[in-house]
């Protein structure tokens, strides 16, 4: 009597078993298509980020940029030195730190800032690989509940002599292994690939940092002895009358912005003569004049100061 209540109840069991999994069936392939178009969705956006940075990212224009925005830090004039900042968007994270950035320096106008803007945006970038990092195993795993489940009803029809129902469960237990496989290659392939750009964003990141906040002095040109006898009748220009404060945080240096004065409001007043832009509202060529030097010399050579001997003339509001 026990041993028929037993295996009564071993059956029941069996039975719950079969049903849950048979229910878990739908459940599995909608989250595999959920998964195939999101991993489809995360490969277009790469792909765009890499355009972004193919087109427009430029170390030699980054460096260029970021010491004429700290010279106009220094000189009093935050807003050309906000202007020289967001020309650097050839990539979300950097804008989106910049942005961060030039909102502290207009508002909060805390020294230790930057940095915890930096750590910040260091897990932003992790937490953006997560999605992809978790697609690669995901996928798979999917891939493999969606096979293992047809598998059931599968060997039922074959025992009863039923294959069309072994054929069709058959097709959709190795269909779903395929989507499974896809999702976890495609997501794997961009987590590589991000992982690698989003590092350099960093990179790029520290290196602004550095030269906004650090020091910022020039090296002695380091070019062909030709270029180097050119070089040295330039004469260097003139201290601004508030030098002696650039080794203080920039955030101290600036002043601090009218009600109602954002970064919106900085982008759409009148630009100076030399205004970093081309016109187009992208970041400018490096054969631009303003951004021009000789390849043998120091790129930093001829960047001379950041406002033109008319300018000079002028009297200056954006301070």
């Amino acid at each position: 009597m026990s041993a028929l209540i037993v295996g009564t109840l071993a059956r029941d069991i069996q039975e719950w078993i079969y049903n849950a999994a048979e229910i878990l069936l739908y459940p599995v392939l909608i989250a595999a298509l959920v998964c195939l178009v999101w991993v489809f969705v995360e490969l277009g956006w790469l792909c765009y980020e890499i355009y972004l940075r193919i087109r427009f990212r430029d170390l030699e224009a980054l460096e260029i940029r970021t010491l004429r925005a700290r010279q106009a830090f220094i000189e009093g004039k935050p807003r050309k030195a906000y202007r020289y900042l967001q020309e650097t968007r050839y990539s979300m994270v950097v804008a989106r730190f910049l942005f961060d950035l030039i909102r502290n320096y207009q508002t909060q106008r805390l020294a230790v800032k930057p940095l915890k803007l930096l750590q910040e945006y260091e897990f932003y970038t992790v937490k953006r690989l997560e999605r992809t990092r978790i697609l690669v195993r995901v996928g798979p795993m999917l891939g493999l509940m969606g096979t293992l489940i047809p598998l059931a009803p599968a060997l039922v029809g074959l025992a009863q002599g039923d294959t069309q129902q072994l054929a069709d469960n058959l097709v959709l237990a190795f269909s779903v292994t395929v989507l499974g496989l896809l999702i976890g290659g495609i997501a794997f392939a961009v987590s590589i690939i991000r992982d690698r750009i989003y590092s350099q964003d960093i990179s790029d990141l520290e290196y602004l940092l550095e030269l906004l906040e650090g020091g910022g002095e020039r090296l002695p040109a380091g070019g062909r002895p030709v270029a180097r006898a050119q070089a040295e009748p330039r004469s260097a220009p003139a201290e601004p009358a508030g030098a002696e404060t650039a080794e203080l945080p920039l955030a101290a240096l600036v002043s601090h912005p009218a009600p109602g004065d954002t970064v919106a409001a900085v982008a759409d007043d009148a630009p100076d003569d030399d205004t970093p832009d081309d016109g187009d509202g992208v970041p400018l060529p490096l054969d631009d004049p303003d951004m021009s030097w000789y390849r043998e010399d120091d790129p930093f050579a001829s960047l001379g100061p950041v406002e033109s001997p008319d300018d000079e003339a002028r009297p200056h509001d954006d301070s």
